[in-house]
C-alpha cells in the first residue's frame, strides 16, 4: 500500500511540474513569439505612417509622378510591410520546431532589426557622394518594387512569420516558387534601393551587415525545415535557388 502511495504521489509531482513547465513556455510564446516582435513592427508601422502623413501635408499642389512614387507610394508600401507582420504575430501558432541556438537567434534577431532601423530610424547616414538624377529614381523605383514583393511575400508566408529559425508548415506558393527566400531578397533590394539613392555611410555599413546576416538566417532556416520536414527535399530541388534568381 505505502509502495502504491508513492508512487501515486511521483506521479502527481512529475505532472505538476510538466503543467508548470507548459505554462511556462506559452507564457514565453505570448510574450517573446507574439508581443515582442508584434510591438517592434508596430513602433516602427507608427514611426513610417508619421512619416508618410507629415510628406503628404507637404507635397505641392500638383507633384509629379516622380514626387508621388517617392513620397507616396514607398512609404505606404514600406509602412504596410511594417503592419503586416502585427496581426500575423499576434494570431500565429506555436512552432513544430524550433532553433534555439545562440547564433540562430543572434542572426534572426539582427538581421530583422537591421532593416526596419535602417528603414524608419537611422536614416542612410552622411552622404558619401551625391548620386546623379537618374541613380535616384531608380533607387526609388526600386525601392517600389522591393517593398511590394516583401508584402507578396508577407501575404504568401502568413502566420509562419518569424524572427529566429522556426517550422509551422511549408510555404512553396507565391514567391517562394521563384527563390526559397524571397523576403529576405526583397529585404536586400529595399536596402540597396536606400544605397542608391542616398549613398551614405550608415546605408553602406548596413547594407553589407545585412546581406551577410540575411544569408546567414537562410541556411539556419534550411537545416530546421528539412529537418522538420520530409517535402523539404523535393521542394529545395525544385526552387535550387536560395536568394537570388538564376544567380544563387
Amino acid at each position: 500500500m505505502q509502495l502504491v502511495t508513492s508512487r501515486v504521489v511521483a506521479t502527481t509531482r512529475a505532472e505538476r511540474a510538466r503543467r508548470r513547465q507548459e505554462y511556462w513556455a506559452g507564457v514565453r510564446f505570448l510574450l517573446l513569439g507574439r508581443a515582442v516582435p508584434a510591438g517592434l513592427f508596430g513602433l516602427m508601422a507608427w514611426i513610417q505612417f508619421h512619416k508618410l502623413a507629415t510628406s503628404l501635408q507637404a507635397m505641392p499642389p500638383s507633384p509629379s509622378i516622380s514626387t508621388v512614387t517617392s513620397r507616396v507610394l514607398s512609404p505606404a508600401l514600406y509602412t504596410a510591410f511594417c503592419s503586416i507582420p502585427v496581426v500575423l504575430y499576434l494570431t500565429r501558432p506555436r512552432p513544430r520546431a524550433r532553433d534555439g541556438r545562440i547564433l540562430a537567434r543572434v542572426a534572426g534577431f539582427a538581421g530583422t532589426t537591421v532593416q526596419l532601423l535602417v528603414g524608419t530610424l537611422l536614416g542612410s547616414g552622411p552622404l558619401l557622394f551625391t548620386p546623379a538624377r537618374a541613380l535616384s529614381e531608380l533607387g526609388v523605383a526600386l525601392a517600389v518594387v522591393a517593398v511590394a514583393g516583401a508584402v507578396w511575400s508577407l501575404a504568401t508566408l502568413r502566420r509562419s512569420l518569424s524572427v529566429i529559425p522556426e517550422a509551422r508548415r511549408l510555404v512553396t506558393g507565391g514567391p517562394y516558387r521563384l527563390v526559397r527566400h524571397p523576403l529576405y531578397l526583397f529585404e536586400i533590394l529595399a536596402a540597396l534601393a536606400v544605397l542608391l539613392g542616398t549613398p551614405g555611410a550608415i546605408a553602406t555599413a548596413t547594407f553589407a551587415v545585412l546581406v551577410a546576416l540575411q544569408i546567414t538566417r537562410a541556411r539556419f532556416e534550411e537545416g530546421l525545415l528539412g529537418a522538420t520536414f520530409e517535402e523539404y527535399a523535393a521542394y529545395a530541388q525544385r526552387t535550387r535557388h536560395r536568394i537570388v534568381p538564376r544567380l544563387w
